[in-house]
């Protein structure tokens, strides 16, 4: 008998948070990035999402998937008082490339399947240590696997982006960044690579990423330095290719904002 192996592109290795949100109608998440994939799920309200340098519209039964390392931020709009669901995971390998940009839409049967997968994450979290399934998370992993394989097929929306110039101008600031994580750039070389003033330059960060130029630019880097570090890059040649002047501070500089040296870093991953 002839064995047909199949490809596992990716494993949900485990997950990290599971909650329902309702938020007010001032509601306001400064952005961040983190190691976890993060599936944001709206049942009711609207919503404006920054992902990277896309600003998105996101509401009633419409989910945004944020992948590791993604800068995002939310916040609630139209006066409408938003709920839903945030779940985060750990998963080997990357989702394919359909679900990591725009917005997925589901329709009502889809919407339940998923709040339903959100509720048995919520309660296996909350009760894991006490569980005495040893298969509770492998199934709660393979479902929310499959509904995420089953969703790439329907395509994701990226019509809801803004297009307002100020969101025009953040999203040439933001590829101006990512274009230039390497070189160590100041706010004063961003701008004019945007021909913006700095001012300017601020006043968008403060409107769709809720941090500072600066802040972002830095997480950016720190970001980048720590993929170079995983993917087995040493020192040297990190502090080299992130144009660091020194390799003494640039682990001052990546311990400051990681908590571990590169070195410890390297260790646990």
């Amino acid at each position: 008998m002839k064995l047909i192996p199949t490809d596992r592109e990716f494993s949900i290795k485990g997950f990290c948070t599971a909650f329902r949100f309702e938020f007010d109608e001032r509601f306001v998440f400064n952005g961040e990035s983190h190691e976890m994939w993060e599936i944001v799920f709206l049942t009711s309200g609207n919503v404006e999402v920054t992902e990277n340098k896309a600003i998105y519209k996101v509401k009633k039964n419409e989910l945004i998937i944020h992948a590791p390392y993604e800068f995002h931020r939310i916040r609630s709009t139209d006066g409408t008082t938003p709920s839903g669901y945030i779940l985060s995971f750990i998963a080997d390998g990357a989702l394919p490339a359909e679900l990591r940009e725009g917005i997925f839409t589901l329709d009502e049967g889809r919407a339940a399947e998923y709040e339903q997968i959100c509720l048995s994450a919520i309660s296996f979290i909350s009760s894991v240590e006490g569980s005495c399934d040893r298969f509770a998370g492998q199934e709660l992993a393979d479902r929310l696997s499959a509904f995420l394989l089953t969703l790439r097929h329907g395509g994701a929306s990226v019509s809801d982006v803004s297009r307002t110039p100020s969101a025009v101008c953040y999203r040439r600031a933001v590829t101006a960044m990512t274009d230039g994580a390497y070189r160590n750039l100041s706010l004063s070389e961003i701008a004019a690579n945007c021909y913006i003033s700095v001012s300017y330059l601020k006043l968008l960060f403060r409107k769709y990423a809720g941090i500072s130029p600066k802040e972002y630019y830095t997480t950016l880097r720190v970001n980048r330095a720590a993929k170079l570090i995983r993917e087995g890059y040493s020192l040297s040649e990190v502090v080299d290719m992130m144009n660091f002047s020194s390799p003494a501070y640039f682990s001052a500089f990546f311990k400051k904002h990681t908590g571990s040296t590169p070195s410890e870093y390297a260790k646990r991953n």
